[in-house]
């Protein structure tokens, strides 16, 4: 994937995980991916190779020269990364199923990435929320586990 992102061709790349929920979900989505061509921003949607052979595709919450901190939307902690560290950018997903691409560019994702950031003390509630409606007996097994540990 790499060497054909780098050759500056797209690819289109299965997610796996539950990082990126609610947006996002695992082995139903894909992302379109490309090479970097402009500098990288805030709220981009990246895949980083996080250790050695380890890589995630997050979100970009600040950028301080060549050190860029990422968060999943639905993690609650982050990754430090390096500039050099960024395989790929996101120019957009298709979602549940769906044969058209949900652009990054269009104001329904950045009302969306922006909010969804905003709300990031927040955001524990929400995702529980969020779970127990669409994934009830996940969530309560989850919950019981981390309250007996």
């Amino acid at each position: 994937m790499a060497r054909l992102v780098n050759e500056g061709k797209s690819v289109t790349l299965p997610l796996r995980g539950y990082s990126m929920r609610p947006y996002l979900e695992d082995q139903r989505d894909k992302g379109l991916l490309v090479k970097p061509k402009e500098p990288l921003k805030v709220g981009d949607v990246i895949l980083a190779e996080i250790e050695p052979q380890r890589y995630a595709l997050h979100r970009i919450v600040k950028i301080e020269g060549e050190d860029i901190t990422m968060y999943g939307d639905g993690n609650f902690s982050p990754e430090h990364i390096k500039r050099a560290d960024v395989l790929a950018i996101a120019t957009g997903f298709y979602r549940k199923g769906s044969k058209k691409l949900d652009s990054v560019d269009t104001i329904y994702y950045k009302v969306y990435w922006r909010a969804w950031v905003a709300l990031r003390p927040v955001r524990r509630y929400l995702l529980i929320m969020w779970r127990l409606y669409h994934y009830p007996q996940e969530t309560i097994k989850t919950i019981i586990h981390k309250i007996c540990k």
